[in-house]
């Protein structure tokens, strides 16, 4: 199975199944196939490719491949493996970062080798090729020698492979999700901070992505803890407290969200060496009275049915 001239195929035609399929074959690798729930997709995507045809059934893709990517929606994904005749020696992978290889059981009971191959990377539609796999990591899973093929397969794309065990699957996503999911949401309630000052959250977001871009810079350039900035990073009891007048006034609702968020600074900034034990105390004491005091109101509020004062 392992060979310079292994073809590559995808059931399924989403962002991830696009940014695959260019950046393999940018690197050599033949994608033959590629089907998916509306043939329409498929041949979107194999226009994109060269020598690849849109085929009418996830059937045909894995007898036209020596390794099949499915890379359908996650909760597919299992059914694809049940439903499809897997020839011999064709290997299966899935790309579902909370998943082990074992959700493709079903192939691997007729003889198929089994892995997974997932990417800590965002894709959208114009996404292309392998620029967006530089430096991506690839959790990956399964037995030799479909392990190697994707070890490499991920060293191709200019990214690092790494064998997540199968029972720590759901926290690699994890990290993932509070990197970049739950810092989204995030930046929207910042964004939308700027509406009650009077401004749109577009503008908001314009303000607010040259300092998320040289955030990221700094996480790249000095890690953590040395990317922490902030008035907590330095101890500043004064801006803190103005920070709690403003959400109380303003913003009541981010007030769980801004405390829970700044201890965990407060855990950085200690590592950082930037407060001392002192600045540490006072910041912890008045950031858990204030949550503590949330929480008392929120279980008020949910007692009495109220709903809680959201930000604009």
């Amino acid at each position: 199975m392992i060979s310079s001239d292994l073809r590559v195929g995808f059931i399924g035609a989403g962002r991830a199944a696009g940014a695959l399929a260019a950046g393999l074959s940018e690197r050599g690798y033949p994608v033959p196939a590629v089907a998916s729930r509306t043939h329409a997709s498929a041949a979107a995507l194999a226009e994109r490719i060269e020598g690849c045809k849109a085929v009418a059934s996830a059937q045909r893709v894995a007898e036209s491949c020596d390794i099949v990517f499915i890379t359908t929606p996650d909760a597919a994904i299992e059914s694809v493996a049940r439903e499809v005749d897997w020839p011999a020696g064709v290997g299966v992978a899935h790309c579902c970062g909370a998943e082990s290889a074992s959700i493709l059981d079903a192939a691997r009971v007729q003889g198929a080798p089994t892995g997974s191959f997932h990417p800590m990377q965002t894709f959208t539609q114009a996404t292309r090729g392998t620029d967006c796999f530089a430096g991506v990591t690839f959790a990956i899973d399964g037995s030799p020698p479909l392990l190697d093929v994707l070890a490499e397969m991920a060293r191709a794309l200019g990214g690092r492979p790494v064998e997540v065990r199968p029972e720590h699957r759901a926290l690699y996503h994890l990290s993932g999700f509070l990197a970049c999911g739950l810092m989204t949401a995030q930046v929207g309630r910042a964004a939308d901070l700027w509406s009650v000052m009077g401004f749109t959250r577009e503008q908001g977001l314009e303000a607010l992505v040259p300092i998320l871009r040289g955030t990221v810079d700094s996480l790249e350039a000095q890690g953590l803890p040395g990317a922490l900035t902030g008035p907590i990073s330095r101890g500043d009891l004064g801006t803190v407290r103005k920070h709690l007048e403003a959400i109380e006034s303003y913003a009541p609702s981010l007030l769980p969200l801004y405390c829970e968020s700044a201890l965990g600074a407060i855990t950085l900034a200690v590592e950082k060496g930037g407060i001392d034990g002192a600045a540490e105390a006072a910041l912890r004491a008045l950031l858990e009275e204030r949550r503590a005091s949330a929480e008392r109101v929120e279980e008020v509020t949910a007692r009495s049915g109220a709903g809680a004062p959201i930000v604009g």
